[in-house]
C-alpha cells in the first residue's frame, strides 16, 4: 500500500508542478492574500487561503461520501516552515507556489486515504461477494451448467471492486441505484418554447 500512496503523491505533485492552470491559480491566490502588495504573505495570510481551499475540497469529496480530514494548524505551520526557504517568516511568490503545491498534494493524499477508508472495504467485499455468488450459481444443477460460461465472462478482479464501490456509494446516498444516475444521468427531452 505505501507504494500506491507514494505513486499517487508523485502523480499529484508532478501535475501541480507542471500545470499552467495551477500556476495561474497560485498567482491569483497570492495577489488576493497579499492585500498590502508587499510581495510577501505571512503565516496567517497563507493559512486563510488553506482554509478556503480545504472548504472547497471538503464539499467536493462529501458529494462522494468521502470524509476529508482538514489540515490542522500544526500541519499548516510545518508546511509553511518547509517552504519558507529564507526563514524570514513570510513567503514570496515562488515560496507561496511551493507552499500551495504542498497543501494541494497533502489534500490529495488526505482524499486518497478517505477514499481508501470509504471504498476499500467495499471493493474487497465486492470481490468476495462476486466469488461467492459465482460459486453458488455454478453449484446449481441445470442453471450452473448454462451460466458457467457466462460467469467466466465477468472478471472478478474488475467487476467485483466496481460492484463494491457502487454498493457503498448507493448506501451513502440512500439509493442503491445512485451510481447509475451519477454515471448515466437521465436524458432530458428537447426544450420547448
Amino acid at each position: 500500500m505505501p507504494e500506491l500512496i507514494q505513486a499517487v503523491h508523485d502523480k499529484v505533485r508532478n501535475f501541480v508542478r507542471n500545470s499552467e492552470q495551477f500556476k495561474r491559480v497560485c498567482e491569483s491566490t497570492f495577489d488576493s492574500v497579499d492585500y498590502r502588495s508587499a510581495g510577501r504573505v505571512s503565516l496567517d495570510e497563507a493559512a486563510s487561503c488553506v482554509e478556503a481551499l480545504f472548504g472547497e475540497l471538503e464539499r467536493a469529496c462529501k458529494e462522494y461520501g468521502i470524509v476529508l480530514d482538514p489540515l490542522t494548524s500544526d500541519n499548516v505551520r510545518a508546511i509553511f516552515r518547509e517552504c519558507d526557504y529564507d526563514s524570514n517568516a513570510t513567503l514570496d511568490r515562488v515560496e507561496f507556489q511551493d507552499f500551495y503545491a504542498s497543501v494541494v498534494t497533502y489534500a490529495a493524499m488526505k482524499a486518497c486515504a478517505g477514499f481508501g477508508r470509504k471504498y476499500g472495504v467495499g471493493m474487497l467485499g465486492g470481490i468476495v461477494g462476486l466469488v461467492l455468488v459465482k460459486a453458488a450459481v455454478r453449484r446449481l444443477p441445470v442453471v450452473g451448467l448454462i451460466a458457467s460460461p457466462l460467469l467466466g465472462l465477468l472478471p472478478t478482479l474488475i467487476v467485483g471492486p466496481f460492484l463494491g464501490i457502487a454498493v457503498v456509494y448507493g448506501i451513502s446516498q440512500d439509493d442503491l441505484f445512485a451510481i447509475r444516475n451519477k454515471l448515466f444521468p437521465p436524458k432530458q427531452g428537447p426544450m420547448r418554447d
